[in-house]
């Protein structure tokens, strides 16, 4: 999808340096995506801000940045995650000056005016997880990432340098289709699977999940091969199609209701049954979240109260926060269109 790979760098109180080096990270990042030298300068300041006050009031958490590509926008979204004491009162968290830190003071409302979009969901004794994405352009300008609610983290296991996962989107009016592929294993092999799955898939994004999975199954049989499951939704049919071989995980979610929906055993590129493709009911407001196995499947978004109504990056930030196995390559992958 694109040469820059998600970063999940470590913050903690007892070591200020990881907080100028998620910064530092960050404005190499939007330097490579062609950030403007004042829009470096925004991202900076609003990762500066966000890890210290991961670092003051949790002690410690992580910040994870994901850099994007979407039509004619770029972008970098970031995550500062904790499981600290929560904020008692986000209101008051976004007036301008306002810092219990000991930080900067940008405050969240002056942060959210630079970033394109910034939401925070925070419970108390359970911690804090904020979003904010970075466009390339500035916050007032017309980009069309805003369009479609989508938000995904693909990370590498420890000790890797790439992630054997893969996720992609593709949109046309009315319809959306996503994928996520997880070669088999971790490290290079794995991940050359998984991008070659990625690469049919935008190959062919108009044909159904079941000839799309049909093509890919041919294409991986020259790799170690992949677990891989493709959603489309047909909005106005309110119908999601869904064909999956493997072990990746997918549901709709709506309000405090969710449906699993059914995949195949085998692996793609080598042992495959048949591939069925199903069927499912989908509402205006239900939320798709797709993942690996890298991420336990004993989630439910129904146990955090308001987090379903959200951007999806947020969501999949705090599933990333509390469920990830830390132990595989995980990719988690949320939509509400």
């Amino acid at each position: 999808m694109m040469a820059l790979q998600p970063l999940t760098l470590p913050v903690h109180v007892a070591d200020s340096s990881h907080t100028g080096h998620a910064r530092r990270q960050a404005i190499s990042m939007a330097s490579s995506l062609g950030f403007s030298e004042l829009r470096q300068g925004q991202l900076g300041i609003i990762v500066t801000e966000a890890a210290a006050n991961v670092a003051t009031h949790a002690g410690q958490g992580e910040i994870v940045l994901v850099p994007w590509k979407f039509q004619q926008d770029a972008g970098i979204d970031l995550l500062a995650l904790d499981r600290g004491q929560g904020m008692t009162d986000v209101g008051r968290a976004f007036e301008d000056g306002y810092s219990t830190a000991g930080t900067a003071g940008q405050g969240l409302g002056a942060m959210s005016r630079m970033a394109s979009l910034l939401q925070v969901y925070s419970l108390p004794q359970q911690g804090t997880a904020l979003f904010a994405r970075m466009t390339r352009e500035s916050p007032t300008a017309e980009d069309s990432s805003t369009k479609y609610a989508v938000g995904g983290i693909c990370l590498a296991m420890s000790g890797e340098t790439v992630s054997g996962d893969a996720w992609n989107v593709h949109f046309t009016p009315g319809r959306s289709i996503y994928i996520v592929a997880d070669g088999l294993g971790h490290g290079p092999f794995a991940a050359e699977a998984a991008q070659e799955a990625i690469r049919v898939f935008r190959d062919q994004p108009h044909l159904s999940p079941q000839s799309i999975l049909v093509e890919i199954h041919r294409a991986l049989t020259k790799t170690r091969g992949a677990a891989v499951s493709i959603a489309e939704i047909l909005h106005d049919n309110r119908v999601v199609n869904y064909a999956g071989v493997g072990n990746i995980a997918c549901a709709i979610i709506d309000g405090a209701k969710s449906r699993s929906l059914v995949s195949m055993n085998g692996t793609v590129g080598h042992t495959v049954g048949r591939i069925h493709q199903f069927s499912y009911a989908w509402e205006s407001s239900s939320t798709l979240v797709m993942h690996s196995d890298g991420l336990a499947t004993r989630w439910s978004v129904a146990q955090y109260p308001g987090l379903a109504s959200r951007h999806p990056a947020l969501i999949a930030g705090v599933l990333y926060r509390d469920f990830s196995r830390r132990r595989d390559d995980v990719t988690i992958l949320v939509s509400r269109v």
